[in-house]
């Protein structure tokens, strides 16, 4: 799968409507569950990796809003294969938000 999903207007309209959703409610980091400052650098996350479940790239329920340095973490365990520990709904331990 390639980054063009990441440029498709859809994706861009989607990811928009969840920051704002997660604003709103002032959820925490989805991957560390600490407060969120907006104005440092927040990423929409996919719970569920959209390359092993692109059904889910476009689902609402399986996208989190994360600190840009702990989707950085993320992606670096899941590369070298230390996956951190993930609740059966697809959140990362500690995580309230479901």
């Amino acid at each position: 799968m390639s980054n063009s999903f990441y440029s498709q207007p859809i994706w861009h309209k989607l990811r928009a409507k969840t920051k704002a959703i997660w604003k709103r409610e002032e959820r925490w980091c989805g991957y560390c569950n600490c407060p969120l400052d907006w104005n440092e650098t927040v990423v929409v996350d996919h719970i569920k990796n959209r390359r092993q479940h692109p059904d889910l790239a476009l689902e609402p329920s399986n996208l989190q809003c994360v600190h840009h340095a702990c989707n950085t973490r993320k992606a670096a365990y899941v590369e070298n294969g230390n996956k951190p520990e993930v609740r059966e709904d697809g959140f990362a331990v500690g995580s309230e938000w479901s």
